[in-house]
């Protein structure tokens, strides 16, 4: 499984993705956390941030009979996104990778980017799955559901077993809070959460291009 987490990213002032690349490589030095620049320009950055963290482990030496402490080296990565045109900011990790990664990126910059969590407006995003034939509705989290006066309850419901899912989408689309879907063309099923949380099955390759367009014009 794959963590897709949309931000919002707004420029504050006249910089560019290139000054930002730019002035990471004159005048960023860090041994402990740095970023690999696979393309970029005035508009879009592809990259991968990385976090070298040392870990303390205990492992039991057979000779002493007893545990030792070990320390190990462990390098975490997260790659990243960003269309300036479209707004967005996405990281492909944890969100505690994408805050050091929203971090850095202010440091380098002097704060020329406002960045924000990404909410999702589920009324729209529901009209735009419903209206796209090339995608199948699979399951959706509903909370706060009425069965009685004074009782709710949240539910999870599977919409391959019912005979019009959009309906039933849109019908209570102000409970849903989580929605996974799949474009006909592509395996991966996709899962966005209201908070602006994508997961994401397993990524063929070839298919991982066509996957970030798609999502993005749904919930832009």
């Amino acid at each position: 499984m794959t963590n897709m987490i949309l931000y919002e990213f707004v420029k504050n002032k006249k910089y560019t993705l290139k000054n930002l690349a730019n002035d990471y490589e004159k005048n960023l030095q860090d041994d402990m956390q740095g970023i690999i620049f696979s393309e970029y320009d005035e508009e879009y950055m592809r990259a991968t941030y990385w976090l070298r963290k040392k870990k303390k482990e205990y492992k039991y030496n057979i000779d002493k009979r007893q545990f030792e402490e070990a320390e190990e080296e462990v390098i975490n990565i997260a790659e990243f996104e960003i269309q300036v045109n479209k707004t967005k900011l996405i990281v492909f990790g944890t969100k505690q990778m994408a805050q050091r990664i929203i971090t850095l990126i202010g440091i380098i910059s002097k704060n020329a980017y406002a960045v924000s969590e990404y909410i999702v407006d589920v009324n729209m995003l529901v009209n735009e799955i419903c209206n796209d034939n090339n995608i199948d509705l699979l399951k959706m989290k509903l909370v706060d559901i009425t069965i009685e006066k004074g009782l709710l309850v949240n539910c999870n419901v599977n919409l391959l077993n019912q005979n019009n899912p959009t309906d039933i989408a849109h019908k209570y689309v102000g409970n849903i809070v989580v929605l996974s879907f799949k474009f006909k063309n592509i395996h991966t099923v996709v899962t966005i959460y209201k908070n602006g949380k994508i997961v994401l099955s397993k990524i063929n390759d070839d298919d991982r291009e066509e996957l970030i367009r798609n999502i993005y014009r749904i919930v832009n």
